[in-house]
């Protein structure tokens, strides 16, 4: 028994002691000891067994103190120990993203998808994942998978998605074994909380929720720095909200989601085809039919917000929509309707740019803190310097 403890609490040490790398761009072993309150010599053996499995890079020496002294040796976390793959399956395309062990971006590209089917698509998956291998110049190479998911997702497995039909197969236990790395599934709005909570270097709140606004309307949670999925996944599927339109009760993101959007466009303007970009154009011309619809979205998103607010208690909303990209003013009248409300002020409200990114960002941040063991740990991940397609 008094092994096991001294085991235990070794490996606590240890999670700690590579926490503190992720959370500071550069520090020392007397620092980490100070901030942990942990002998020097106990830092220096987990230093060593880092070191030794290639978490460590030395940086060289640092300042000494006013007082003089040695001056420490600066160390960090070698972003190059390994890196992670993270996929998200779109309605009409496919989202791949690799990123080092600190979190900084390899490459990202999205793949336009001529149908949904499972086994076409998970070819251009395994592609894209031995295209990376083949390029890979890290010490341990693939470490984990993530797939962010629009959909319900209950222990790895998806359960509810209106965009992905699997026909049996099970995309943990085939990727798992393919690349004997782990696999995790999780749903996008709560990958792109995930993302806020673990990228939002300049504000980390505690309590925030993501609003995802795409093809449906779904929310992340983050409470107390975790992730709140609910019974059977189901927290945060707001877009399943219903509502009135005219003498009928709907589900609110057939009246405010992308989605619904493109619909109502396409079909008063008579179109063959519709994309986000070119309701943007019809919208920033004035287009009468187009801005009444738009204008109608706003009103239904700011009671979306405001009751997601009443109903989360969040420090922070989040917006996730591409959409919202492409025509900013559905941001600030959403902003605009709900500053009308008698809300704490402190409450703050913000777009995502990059929303692309944003779920397969939080899906690369779940699959470190599960190939670490860490997942009750709160890491700081690094925005990347540049990105790039890796041909």
């Amino acid at each position: 028994m008094a092994g096991n403890k001294r085991a235990g609490l070794r490996l606590t040490n240890r999670r700690r002691v590579l926490q503190e790398l992720f959370n500071h761009e550069a520090t020392s072993r007397a620092e980490i000891a100070s901030r942990l309150n942990l002998n020097k010599s106990t830092v220096s053996s987990l230093y060593n067994e880092l070191q030794a499995e290639g978490f460590i890079e030395e940086l060289g020496s640092g300042e000494s103190t006013k007082s003089g002294g040695r001056r420490p040796n600066l160390i960090r976390l070698n972003r190059e120990y390994g890196f992670v793959a993270s996929f998200e399956i779109g309605t009409s395309h496919l989202r791949a993203m690799f990123n080092y062990l600190n979190g900084e971006i390899i490459s990202f590209r999205e793949i336009d998808l001529p149908n949904r089917d499972i086994l076409a698509i998970m070819q251009l998956i395994s592609a894209e994942l031995d295209r990376m291998l083949s390029h890979n110049t890290t010490l341990h190479g693939l470490l984990a998978i993530g797939f962010s998911i629009h959909g319900v997702i209950v222990d790895n497995r998806i359960t509810d998605s209106p965009f992905i039909e699997l026909g049996g197969i099970d995309l943990e236990q085939y990727y798992q074994d393919k690349y004997a790395v782990p696999v995790v599934l999780a749903n996008e709005a709560n990958m792109a909380a995930v993302f806020e909570r673990d990228f939002g270097a300049s504000d980390r709140y505690d309590n925030l929720v993501t609003i995802s606004i795409h093809r449906g309307i779904g929310a992340g949670i983050i409470a107390n720095q975790r992730l709140y999925a609910g019974n059977e996944g189901f927290a945060g599927e707001i877009g399943r909200s219903l509502v009135v339109e005219g003498d009928h009760l709907v589900k609110v993101e057939d009246v405010c989601s992308e989605g619904a959007v493109l619909s109502k466009v396409q079909r008063v303007k008579q179109l063959p085809n519709i994309s986000i970009a070119k309701v943007a154009e019809l919208y920033h011309q004035g287009d009468r039919e187009t801005v009444a619809i738009v204008d109608e979205m706003v009103n239904q998103l700011g009671k979306v917000t405001y009751n997601a607010m009443i109903n989360y208690g969040p420090r922070a909303v989040y917006f996730n929509a591409p959409i919202m990209e492409a025509i900013p003013e559905i941001y600030h009248g959403v902003k605009q309707w709900v500053a009308k409300m008698a809300l704490p002020s402190q409450i703050s409200l913000a777009m995502i740019h990059g929303s692309k990114m944003a779920s397969l960002l939080g899906a690369g941040s779940v699959a470190i803190h599960v190939v670490l063991g860490m997942m009750d740990y709160s890491l700081i991940l690094k925005w990347p310097k540049e990105v790039k397609n890796v041909e």
